[in-house]
């Protein structure tokens, strides 16, 4: 008889083991499907850049006019002139091979953010934001398909954060501070094209 009522307890249990699991089941389904957790789905079929031209982007940067030592409004994409522009893809050739250093924003070693930041301060004045996630809210975002030299191209490695930027230069590359250093590298390597997040454009020529 024990042996009886120690099988129908082992079975009573089994059973609520498997009715807590399949419930758990159910409320993480609702969850998910509440909380839309696509808009953290990395691989095919998601567009982190739709995720982000959700948002309340910031259409105005600050800058610091020549001669100035105010701060002032600037609207975006800011207007420049085709010499600034020619201007930046020198500054960009003279920084090729500089050493990557973590929190790095001049010559003496650049990390990705520190790069774009060194650069559009140089050429055009620009305060930039500092980090490459907060940097991606500025500005308006810009299909693959339509990039300008001087847009900012945006990377994530997990698919969740804004984690890499870079400056796109035309014929479908861009230079950015790599861990082997300030390099140029092709938006359509795979490593990149898997990785890629969206663009913005902070100036214009036009």
């Amino acid at each position: 008889m024990q042996q009886y009522f120690h099988h129908t307890a082992s079975r009573k249990y089994r059973i609520r083991q498997c009715r807590t699991a399949v419930l758990l089941c159910a409320i993480a389904g609702i969850i998910l499907s509440v909380t839309g957790c696509q808009s953290f789905r990395g691989g095919t079929g998601y567009r982190m850049e739709s995720k982000y031209s959700l948002k309340n982007r910031k259409s105005h940067i600050s800058c610091r006019p020549e001669g100035s030592s105010f701060a002032v409004t600037c609207a975006l994409p800011l207007k420049v002139t085709p010499q600034s522009l020619d201007h930046l893809f020198s500054s960009i050739d003279e920084q090729i091979g500089t050493r990557y250093r973590y929190g790095g924003a001049s010559p003496e070693g650049f990390d990705c953010s520190g790069l774009v930041l060194y650069l559009y301060q140089k050429n055009f004045r620009m305060i930039l934001p500092r980090t490459a996630s907060d940097l991606a809210a500025f500005g308006n975002v810009i299909p693959k398909n339509s990039l300008h030299p001087g847009d900012l191209v945006f990377f994530s490695n997990e698919g969740r954060d804004i984690d890499h930027v870079g400056i796109f230069t035309g014929q479908e590359s861009f230079a950015h501070a790599a861990r082997n250093g300030v390099k140029l590298s092709h938006l359509y390597e795979r490593y990149y094209e898997s990785h890629y997040a969206f663009a913005t454009r902070l100036i214009t020529t036009e």
